[in-house]
């Protein structure tokens, strides 16, 4: 596991160096600050698992295997996609099951209960091995997916994609940042970051719901999808530990720990990266030294800020047993 991402460094070092020059010109991160040394880069934040503060090893914390990541909530949007894929029978219930918006009723989600439980830890041990793989942190990414698709591996809204709810501007501003992520998904001979529709190519093979597989899901498909994601948050990381840099100058593994970087990561992941680095700008005037996530709350101001502030403190919440006793 620790020789797969030290492999990684060398790549975080080239990505940094090329990215930086391409940022202004590609339009995608818009990182509102000049280009710097970036050598201090070299070992990034988001792979660097020291000093953990312990209320955060809830979310941190590495399971020993899948079935510690096991839940059993009763999620009304997978429910309802369930029934109205019949993947589940609810004909009997009012409604068919099923709310105006498309969740399970109460009845629908007493039919849909230990599918729902089936589904929801479908893809657990992918998330376990794309930390191994990756280094996204696994509880951390198993919450991202519960909030965001109910591991309802479809479309939504036209715009979002598979698991995490990628969008093409998302997907194609992870690949700018992470040669990993644009080596598994790019076909060779063309521009990823820039060609939309490669990106949207590249989406819809993420989407893994199958009429015809058990539970609507194609595991296959799914399991890739879960490696995806991994790789598009670490993408999302490396961009985010590179604003750390642009912002105060220090190595971002100085600038903040490990839980730090990646709560900024899902910031940025939901809210963007002008938010972000503002609220990066802001935080380190006030403590003109390394940075708590208490400091980055106390500093956030702006409705689209706010709101990912509340994301990530929605994905990190304790959820887990962890670490055990």
């Amino acid at each position: 596991m620790r020789k797969t991402h030290i492999k990684r460094l060398s790549a975080v070092t080239r990505l940094i160096l090329s990215a930086t020059l391409l940022i202004a010109s590609l339009g995608i991160s818009d990182v509102k600050s000049p280009p710097r040394n970036v050598s201090a880069q070299a070992i990034s934040a988001c792979l660097n698992r020291i000093h953990i503060p312990q209320e955060d090893l809830h979310w941190v914390y590495v399971p020993e295997t899948a079935d510690e990541l096991y839940t059993d909530d009763p999620l009304y949007f997978l429910a309802g996609q369930l029934i109205i894929n019949k993947v589940v029978d609810a004909s009997y219930c009012p409604a068919g099951g099923l709310t105006l918006n498309g969740y399970a009723n109460a009845c629908g989600m007493a039919a849909s209960l230990d599918t729902v439980i089936i589904v929801q830890n479908l893809v657990n041990e992918p998330i376990l091995q794309a930390f191994i793989d990756v280094g996204t942190p696994p509880v951390m990414l198993k919450q991202l997916i519960r909030y965001e698709s109910q591991f309802w591996p479809g479309i939504q809204d036209e715009i979002h994609y598979g698991y995490g709810h990628i969008t093409n501007i998302g997907i194609r501003n992870a690949m700018q940042w992470n040669p990993d992520l644009y080596a598994k998904v790019c076909p060779p001979g063309v521009d990823c970051v820039t060609d939309w529709r490669i990106a949207d190519d590249i989406l819809n093979s993420l989407v893994a719901t199958c009429p015809t597989c058990p539970y609507g899901v194609n595991l296959n498909v799914a399991y890739r999808s879960v490696d995806i994601l991994a790789e598009t948050l670490l993408g999302y990381c490396f961009q985010t530990a590179q604003m750390v840099y642009n912002a105060t100058g220090w190595h971002s593994s100085v600038a903040v720990d490990y839980p730090t970087i990646w709560k900024l990561t899902l910031m940025n992941y939901n809210a963007g990266t002008q938010c972000t680095y503002d609220t990066i700008v802001k935080t380190f005037e006030y403590t003109e030294g390394p940075m708590r996530w208490s400091d980055v709350s106390a500093n956030v101001s702006g409705e689209a800020c706010i709101r990912g502030l509340a994301y990530a403190n929605q994905i990190t919440t304790k959820a887990f047993n962890f670490p055990p006793p």
